[in-house]
């Protein structure tokens, strides 16, 4: 499942590595623009979707993936809690979003001026995204073994991996904790 699939840009880099992707998004002219760019790659199926309201069953995919969404909506916690929801158990999100954390004063206005002519004023809902904050977000939304990193030189991203943990391993960490489990030492 891919949220905020825009144009597809993303969405093209992910097919040779994917069985099937579901891009959405909420914006219909982006989707205009996506089907048309699919309209025949049978691996693709395009549709809008709310990524606070995603129609689709509880553990219904084993990926999900955001490209520059993150950053640019109101309630990013929410949203991450319906990635959990529809990820199966094992399940991984994988999300990339722009931020201007840890770029220099003259690429932060490069990029700002970039932005502004092709894209107008940004959302007021904008969100400087950081590693941390990233990382924040994605375990309060319930994801563990999260991984965050800062890429790029001039222009940055954060990059964040992180796992739906199974029922049943949850369960078995939750009896440990309870009962101060500790593991017998080996003695060689």
């Amino acid at each position: 499942l891919e949220l905020g699939c825009g144009n597809g840009t993303y969405t093209e880099s992910l097919i040779d590595v994917s069985d099937s992707i579901v891009a959405t998004d909420i914006s219909l002219p982006m989707l205009d623009v996506c089907k048309i760019r699919f309209e025949y790659q049978p691996k693709v199926v395009v549709e809008q979707a709310d990524c606070f309201a995603l129609r689709y069953k509880d553990k219904s995919f084993d990926t999900v993936f955001m490209a520059n969404l993150l950053h640019v909506i109101p309630n990013p916690v929410h949203a991450l809690q319906e990635c959990m929801r529809v990820l199966k158990p094992g399940g991984r999100i994988i999300l990339i979003s722009f931020t201007l954390h840890g770029m220099t004063l003259c690429n932060k206005l490069a990029l700002k001026y970039r932005y502004l002519r092709k894209y107008g004023i940004k959302s007021a809902n904008n969100t400087v995204m950081t590693p941390v904050l990233a990382h924040e977000l994605a375990a309060t939304a319930g994801f563990q073994n999260v991984a965050t990193e800062l890429l790029g030189k001039r222009v940055k991203a954060v990059y964040l991996n992180a796992e739906k943990v199974s029922e049943l391993h949850l369960r078995a960490a939750l009896f440990l904790l309870r009962h101060e489990y500790l593991p017998p030492l080996a003695l060689n």
